[in-house]
């Protein structure tokens, strides 16, 4: 009895090293996948190719862009392709919101859309503190996790059927 006691508590260490060395790289995966994003104003003349943005547009332009889009747009979400100085910005839309309010899929090429219809445009980051608080959640969370089960696994968890005799005739 005493040489499998020995045997659990050597082996404990090694245990929780590899469960607790699985919970980093996951954490960083899951926040990196998952991260706290917010929208930032984005001004016309800085505008950096490949940023993701979104776009409200005016009365007025979404009557201007609707031709181009086939929709009356009131917001767009994509990704910037290539800017033209102060006049306009090439777009890979991802989503749409109509007028109406209907969020659909994109499912056209580019869109070149004026700065003159843009009502507000704005630029998605990734929003370090609250990204850092969901990492913290999620770091207790699962250190708590593998705390349990570790515990669970190092505590033996043997039978609780007492010693005796056989059932009653």
């Amino acid at each position: 009895m005493s040489s499998r006691l020995a045997r659990n508590r050597s082996t404990r260490p090694a245990q929780r090293s590899s469960a607790l060395g699985l919970v980093g790289p996951l954490i960083v995966a899951t926040v990196s996948t998952v991260g706290c994003y917010s929208y930032r104003p984005l001004g016309t003349t800085a505008v950096p190719a490949k940023a993701e943005v979104r776009f409200e547009f005016t009365p007025a332009g979404a009557d201007a862009l609707r031709d181009a889009a086939g929709y009356t747009m009131r917001q767009l979400d994509g990704y910037v392709v290539q800017a033209f100085a102060d006049s306009a910005v090439l777009v890979k839309p991802n989503s749409i919101v109509t007028v109406d309010g209907d969020v659909l899929p994109w499912r056209r090429g580019d869109l070149l859309v004026p700065w003159r219809t843009v009502a507000q445009s704005q630029q998605r980051t990734m929003d370090k503190r609250r990204s850092r608080g969901f990492a913290a959640v999620m770091g207790a969370a699962f250190t708590g996790v593998v705390y349990f089960a570790l515990r669970s696994i190092a505590g033996g968890g043997g039978s609780t059927v007492q010693p005796g005799g056989g059932a009653p005739e």
